[in-house]
């Protein structure tokens, strides 16, 4: 009898042992369960700690709206930042060329970055040695050539840094046993190099393009959410605002982008480059526009402006007239400062007319077709 209660003594000891040590096990994995959870909430708290730290040290940009005009300050040494595709409208005048022109204005465009060197030539080789080689070929290229150099000019105005004086054409002739073969070249020519006098080497122009990048890109930022009139109307403003209009016979900058967004002073020309180069930024089709303008005394001068299309159409614009400096320095109403801003053709052209022959060699181009009435907002 003694013998048969010892075993079930014993099976209950170990029973009571198995049951202890799952016991044991399983304590063991929930609390290794918590800890890998307090483990996993830490690192999500360090990684949103890292994202509000990268948040708060993007640079902001100062800004001080007044009557729909805003502050940007340049920075001296901005950040590189991506270029951006083109404009819609930054081959406007490139798609009016005929096939031998835009030989020339591709070979400009694809060492548009090379360009910036100074004294860089661009070698076409014989490319038109058939034309030179015909009746009338000499004059063709040389049509040709000033015709896309205007487009080219026209299409890409971040070209601030070339004096186009310089900029020479050149032909060289070999002439084996009677058999004459041309070859042609752009570049300085027998100058030193191409530039405006403002910049002696290729490190200041880059400089200069970091510059004028960094305000377009905060011009970008800063009209980001606004209607398209609203980003036009902005940077009519602006540009009215901080940019003087001024005549110098010492420098050209005033007829680049350059002179109107680093100096502050720049002609027609300077005016209405750098608010095409904005609305390319912004993505606002536009083009700039040249002719002839009736002043408020009433002469006749050359002139620049832009046509910027809102809605499948274009209208007019002239930030140099609407600048209150030319109008006399007097005071100035909303009438007059948005007295050429988004015009039709019917008012516009009261005391503009267009001229398509952008220089005297040049082929004739043509400007879109305005809106008759004046476009409302």
């Amino acid at each position: 009898m003694r013998k048969n209660k010892i075993i079930p003594i014993i099976l209950i000891v170990l029973i009571v042992a198995i049951l202890s040590i799952l016991i044991l096990m399983l304590y063991s994995s929930l609390v290794g369960v918590n800890q890998v959870s307090s483990e996993n909430l830490e690192n999500e708290q360090l990684n949103t700690q890292v994202t509000q730290n990268i948040e708060a040290i993007q640079p902001s940009i100062n800004t001080e709206e007044d009557n729909d005009i805003f502050i940007i300050e340049p920075i001296t040494e901005p950040e590189h930042s991506e270029e951006k595709e083109d404009n819609l409208y930054s081959s406007y005048y490139y798609s009016q060329l005929n096939e031998d022109a835009k030989k020339f204005y591709d070979g400009l465009k694809e060492n548009k970055e090379n360009l910036t060197s100074g004294n860089y030539t661009i070698d076409y080789g014989t490319e038109f040695n058939t034309i030179l080689n015909s009746e009338g070929g000499k004059e063709k290229v040389s049509t040709d050539f000033q015709s896309a150099w205007n487009a080219f000019s026209y299409d890409n105005i971040d070209l601030f840094y070339i004096d186009v004086s310089k900029v020479t054409l050149t032909s060289e002739q070999s002439n084996l046993g009677g058999i004459i073969t041309y070859s042609l070249s752009i570049g300085p020519g027998e100058n030193d190099n191409y530039f405006l006098n403002s910049f002696k080497n290729e490190d200041e122009v880059k400089n200069a393009i970091e510059y004028l990048e960094n305000i377009k890109e905060q011009m970008i930022e800063q009209t980001s959410n606004d209607n398209i009139y609203t980003k036009i109307a902005k940077v009519h403003n602006w540009l009215i605002y901080f940019v003087d209009y001024e005549e110098s016979t010492n420098s050209k900058d005033q007829y680049t982008i350059y002179g109107a967004l680093k100096n502050g002073k720049a002609v027609c020309e300077g005016y209405a480059r750098a608010f095409k180069y904005f609305m390319d930024g912004i993505g606002v089709p536009c083009v700039l526009a040249s002719g002839t303008a009736q002043n408020s005394q009433g002469e006749t001068e050359s002139h620049a402006w832009n046509y910027v299309q809102i809605d499948n159409k274009w209208y007019a614009t002239d930030v140099t007239w609407d600048d209150p400096v030319v109008m006399g320095g007097e005071e100035q109403t909303d009438e007059m400062k948005y007295q050429y801003f988004l015009k039709g053709s019917e008012e516009f052209f009261k005391d503009h007319k267009e001229d398509g022959k952008i220089s005297e060699l040049s082929m004739e181009f043509k400007f879109p077709t305005l809106a008759t009435e004046n476009y409302r907002d």
